[in-house]
């Protein structure tokens, strides 16, 4: 009887043992949903913090400019010299008789024209330049110097040349000589801001950088607006140990620059294999200049 009391009380000391389990699990679970919660409502708040500091920030920088406002406007590319115009337009918040504007680009200081109330002034600058003049306000000898947000330009080829990406999906693998790839190509490209759409695509396979293979690329019948495009890939390529095998987007557009998009580097023979780097892109001008080269190691490089 004695024993049978033991092993009833046994019984129920584990099931509350169990149950006790159950409700601090429970209870973690709790906590660490609460914990979550209070962390995505601090974290939103300190986002809603940091809002309004920058919009205070920009409203007393706002009080204290001198400027009302100012603009740039991205003219067409002169393909003969590889340039682009770009108009400077700035409204200060007063005009007087003699107040004179200009703009310091780097130690280079160009005085602006007046219209009304406004001052203007067109440049010429190369594809790789990036763009943030300083503004000097002179009023009778008075003057003053500060940074306007609407005059940077931080990336001209953006608005001048075509978007394109491209990324390989699949398998690919090296033995016996033999390098295999299997899976699809996908493309994505749209035109530029200055309405300059690709008109000609092909992927390139090369080794050592001579032409094994090219396959054409039918864009959408309106290029103008941009696509997709997948391109299924089941190929096989004898290559010797110490060769380079590359494939690459290489796309023509309107204003006839090749743009080369790196999708596949393999090293035969060799274990240090990588991907390349996203968005690994070289363009040329029709001359033969190599314009824009993205090089990983600075992020980004231009010539």
């Amino acid at each position: 009887m004695k024993k049978q009391t033991a092993y009833i009380l046994i019984a129920l000391l584990l099931v509350l043992q169990l149950s006790s389990l159950v409700k601090i699990n429970s209870l973690q679970s709790r906590i660490e949903n609460t914990n979550n919660i209070i962390k995505s409502v601090e974290n939103r708040l300190e986002d809603q913090i940091n809002s309004i500091y920058q919009n205070v920030d920009e409203k007393l920088e706002e009080q204290t400019s001198l400027i009302h406002n100012s603009t740039t406007k991205v003219g067409e590319l002169n393909i003969a010299n590889l340039t682009i115009p770009i108009k400077f337009t700035i409204e200060p918040k007063t005009v007087t008789e003699n107040m004179s504007v200009y703009l310091d680009f780097n130690g280079e200081i160009v005085q602006l024209e007046k219209s009304g109330l406004q001052y203007f002034t067109t440049k010429n600058f190369a594809i790789s330049d990036r763009i943030s003049p300083k503004i000097i306000i002179d009023d009778n000898g008075v003057k003053n110097i500060e940074e306007h947000k609407g005059l940077k330009v931080s990336n001209i080829k953006e608005q001048v040349f075509p978007y394109i990406f491209a990324r390989f999906v699949g398998q690919s693998s090296y033995g016996a000589h033999d390098y295999r790839t299997k899976g699809r190509l996908v493309i994505d490209y749209k035109p530029s801001r200055e309405d300059n759409p690709f008109i000609d695509m092909k992927y390139v396979i090369k080794v050592d950088d001579k032409i094994i293979k090219e396959t054409p690329i039918v864009l959408e019948r309106d290029s103008g607006l941009g696509g997709a495009f997948t391109l299924d890939i089941d190929d096989k390529y004898s290559i010797n140990d110490g060769q380079i095998l590359t494939s690459n987007v290489v796309a023509v557009d309107s204003f006839g620059f090749t743009h080369e998009c790196l999708v596949t580097h393999h090293v035969a023979g060799s274990k240090a294999q990588r991907e390349p780097y996203f968005k690994q892109e070289k363009i040329i001008a029709p001359n033969g200049e190599v314009v824009y080269l993205f090089d990983e190691n600075n992020y980004e490089k231009i010539y």
